[in-house]
């Protein structure tokens, strides 16, 4: 598996294709402005966003987040995210989705 950037996946929660769709659609968006939003803000300082927590799939959602991290090189929010929500850390007894 490869992200945009050819960068080996490791997926847990999402499916390669859901994470190139994500990262895809949030091209247009600038780093920037996606650790400005609030839920962003409160995902990376341990807590459940309400946006997230509504989904299907929390664990998803993050780690499509944390690929999307690792796409853009922004390594220290990978570390944090990962400090964040401990469950994205890899984990051989997870089946990927």
């Amino acid at each position: 598996m490869k992200t945009l950037n050819n960068m080996a996946m490791k997926l847990q929660y999402v499916s390669e294709e859901q994470v190139l769709k994500f990262i895809s659609k949030m091209d247009e968006v600038s780093t920037d402005a996606i650790l400005a939003d609030a839920g962003i803000q409160a995902l990376l300082a341990g807590k459940e966003p309400d946006q997230i927590s509504k989904h299907d799939n929390p664990l998803g959602t993050a780690e499509s987040l944390l690929q999307l991290f690792i796409d853009r090189e922004e390594y220290e929010v990978c570390a944090t995210l990962l400090w964040s929500v401990p469950e994205l850390a890899y984990n051989n007894d997870v089946k990927t989705a």
